[in-house]
């Protein structure tokens, strides 16, 4: 295959950060360290007789021996419990500037630096979670904040949105997908673009309570163009334990075959990758077909009757459920908070009068707005956008308060 440069780590990353452990879901209990004691591993190499091992388009890569907890809970969940933490009261009266919901979810929280009262510049930012729990969604908004001191014990943030999330889950908790946009690098005062570009995507599928298929990908450039993308696929035997996982990047082909000793309490774990196109059986009578080579598709999946149901390819972006790189109209509207079009006849003082209830604070509208105003603060022309900055004091921005 040809190389690219691959940036998704075999933990994943979402919205912060998503760690998806080698599946095993609640059996590995996050793949515990490797039995050390000799005779065991001596033991279990003698016994190496992975099923996969006679495959001569498969190249073995290693065997692992771990700990597992019969009894671990399920993480599949783990970014459900992430987005909708139910906080204890002692966690709540910890926490300043915040709101939650009739549960005890986080709703807002507002962070700052300690000097954010003083005469430098400071830095601000806001968590906003905006829940749907009757159609399973959330979305997460983060905004950030430079700002800057004013007059009168005033200080000014300019409050600019910095990524935005939204999340579907299912009636059981577990997520479903997700879309994110970031801003990038660009020349606006904050140092950032004006623009959101789409910046990662995820996708997964059950059956029942199996995690069967997962999907995830990722544009690190903010171009919107082709990004970086893995696919997870997952059996299980009769007992509903993981027995099988594929995962595929545009790097490589990998399987990881597990086996399980209730006995002793031990999983071996036999790394291939796969060198050859190669089949993988479904119970329903589908065949996933995977192709390790710079060849298109990367993965077929062909259903029992013969029809083509999915194809992924190296190099192209992903079928996220949506054209990604085209925003949400609801979330533009989130992008021109703080903004104002001029109108025939506004004037700067008429402008501060509207957003503030008070006029004098012209000279803050056009501080903030010289480069786009020009040297006349006379001279606004209908249609301008202006930024209009949040005004706060220590009254309502106390540190600790």
């Amino acid at each position: 295959m040809k190389k690219k440069k691959f940036y998704i780590s075999v933990q994943w990353k979402i919205y912060g950060c998503i760690g998806i452990l080698l599946l095993c879901i609640g059996y590995l209990n996050g793949c515990a360290s490797p039995v050390n004691n000799a005779a065991a591993k001596e033991s279990t190499e003698d016994e190496f007789q992975g099923i996969y091992a006679e495959d001569n388009r498969l190249e073995f890569v290693s065997h692992e021996t771990y700990e597992y907890d019969k009894d671990g809970s399920s993480n599949s969940s783990l970014y459900y419990a992430q987005i909708n933490k139910i906080y204890d009261e002692e966690e709540i009266a910890e926490i300043s500037h915040a709101y939650f919901d009739e549960q005890n979810r986080l709703l807002y929280v507002l962070g700052y630096s300690p000097n954010i009262l003083g005469n430098s510049w400071s830095y601000c930012e806001e968590n906003v979670y905006q829940r749907d729990d009757e159609k399973g969604t959330c979305r997460y908004i983060y905004f950030k904040s430079n700002s800057m001191p004013y007059r009168d014990g005033y200080y000014v943030a300019a409050r600019y949105m910095f990524e935005v999330s939204d999340y579907q889950f299912d009636e059981e908790g577990r997520l479903q997908r997700s879309l994110t946009y970031r801003r990038e690098v660009g020349s606006d005062p904050n140092g950032y673009s004006p623009e959101l570009f789409f910046s990662r995507g995820y996708q997964a599928s059950y059956e029942g309570a199996r995690l069967m298929e997962e999907l995830q990908y990722y544009d690190y450039w903010g171009t919107n163009e082709v990004g970086a993308w893995e696919h997870r696929l997952y059996q299980y035997n009769d007992q509903g334990i993981p027995i099988l996982e594929v995962v595929t990047t545009e790097d490589e082909i990998t399987l990881y075959s597990y086996e399980y000793h209730e006995d002793r309490g031990q999983a071996e774990v036999y790394t291939y990758l796969v060198k050859e196109d190669w089949e993988l059986s479904c119970e329903d009578g589908s065949i996933y077909c995977f192709r390790p080579q710079w060849e298109s598709p990367a993965i077929k999946k062909v259903a029992a009757d013969g029809t083509v149901e999915k194809e992924l390819f190296y190099g192209k972006g992903m079928d996220l459920g949506q054209q990604h790189y085209l925003m949400p109209e609801e979330v533009e509207e989130t992008m021109d908070d703080h903004r104002y079009i001029v109108s025939p006849g506004d004037c700067l003082w008429n402008i501060a009068h509207k957003s503030y209830g008070c006029g004098e604070y012209y000279d803050l509208i056009y501080r903030m707005n010289r480069s786009v105003i020009g040297w006349d603060e006379n001279l606004i022309l209908p249609g301008t956008r202006l930024y209009i900055p949040e005004v706060g004091n220590e009254q309502d921005t106390k540190v600790g308060g």
